[in-house]
């Protein structure tokens, strides 16, 4: 079933999520969830679940809300990833986020206590900001550094170099289970709007890309990584 039309990682994820905790009750915390539009149409077939989205943006957490107020198993919080989330949870998603933290460590710090003894963590981010011609992007990458540094953190964006993801991610005591790559450029831009039978054939070719090359070789035509990371038991 396809639940995020334009973007093949979070499809991926949430393929993932269902195949591994959809018949069993889960819980899940979503790191940066912004309106959380993705579970619209992935929790009423996983009723089981229960998400907890999280995000500094006020606007679109009232968004979220207001449009998922049928979902009695999605909750939104305004609340900073950076730091410290109430309760426990059997697995965590950042999906298109990690880019737009700050403090990274302290992110995975959040993630590190979040999760129940055993759980799984899918981290995902983009590199999209930082190859794109566009001059808007070009622009606000710097310039969202330097208002961050007086405190404006919501339009940071400072790519994620791969190795030094892990290294943070195994100091901070998780092992990584794997490392995927998606979003194969330019098609990520190219298949909005494509049909059902279209989206399929797009998401399957990325799955035989990532079986057949490593994740170094697939950095160079795919934009979107996803970390795969597990606390110990």
């Amino acid at each position: 079933m396809i639940y995020e039309r334009g973007n093949a990682a979070k499809q991926w994820i949430l393929n993932e999520l269902g195949r591994h905790f959809g018949s069993r009750t889960c819980r899940v915390l979503d790191l940066g969830c912004g309106d959380g539009a993705k579970w619209r149409g992935f929790l009423p077939t996983h009723p089981v679940m229960t998400v907890v989205g999280i995000d500094t943006d006020a606007v679109a957490i009232a968004r979220g809300r207001e449009a998922s107020a049928g979902l009695k198993n999605l909750d939104f919080r305004v609340a900073d990833a950076q730091k410290p989330v109430e309760g426990t949870f059997d697995v965590v998603v950042a999906m298109s986020a990690v880019e737009h933290v700050v403090d990274r460590p302290a992110f995975l710090k959040t993630v590190w206590d979040a999760l129940s003894p055993g759980g799984v963590a899918f981290l995902n981010y983009d590199v999209g900001h930082f190859r794109s011609r566009d001059i808007k992007e070009r622009v606000m990458v710097p310039v969202s550094r330097l208002l961050a540094v007086v405190g404006i953190q919501g339009s940071y964006m400072k790519k994620v170099d791969d190795a030094t993801f892990r290294e943070q991610a195994e100091r901070q005591g998780f092992s990584v289970v794997a490392m995927r790559k998606h979003n194969l450029h330019p098609l990520k831009g190219f298949m909005r709007g494509a049909g059902d039978e279209a989206l399929v054939e797009w998401f399957a070719y990325e799955e035989s890309l990532n079986a057949r090359f490593s994740p170094e070789q697939l950095d160079r035509v795919m934009w979107s990584t996803t970390f795969i990371v597990r606390k110990p038991s």
